[in-house]
């Protein structure tokens, strides 16, 4: 491995977990109450908390965290995730957790591939 290979895992890593933030935050606002995220309003809720979580990555630590892979990542297992209310009952745990399942092998990806964005900015020392 060069020295390159932990600094694009770690930027993969971080537009995953800002992803997954996004959704599980998605999922139990869902479960608790549903009129609350269903719709655009949900998915601007995700899309948000998946931002910020980068954020506070990217302030936090050195690591080369995109905001806007949390964002859009975190946005498409959202939306993933809310689609699944057509097929199982909405708001439901059933729902929560096998539409987050479908949301996060969705969004999970898009979110890691976008993550290295964050590899844009200067390594911090």
């Amino acid at each position: 491995m060069n020295r390159r290979s932990p600094r694009i895992l770690k930027a993969m890593a971080t537009g995953a977990f800002a992803t997954l933030v996004g959704l599980i935050s998605f999922t139990l606002i869902g479960c608790i109450a549903w009129p609350i995220i269903r719709g655009p309003r949900g998915l601007l809720i995700a899309l948000i908390i998946g931002g910020l979580t980068a954020l506070l990555i990217r302030r936090q630590t050195t690591w080369p965290a995109s905001i806007f892979a949390g964002m859009i990542g975190s946005f498409m297992a959202s939306y993933a995730t809310l689609s699944m209310g057509e097929v199982l009952s909405p708001g439901s745990l059933t729902w929560a957790i096998q539409g987050g399942a479908y949301g996060a092998a969705i969004g999970t990806p898009i979110g890691s591939i976008l993550g290295l964005i964050g590899l844009l900015r200067p390594a911090q020392k």
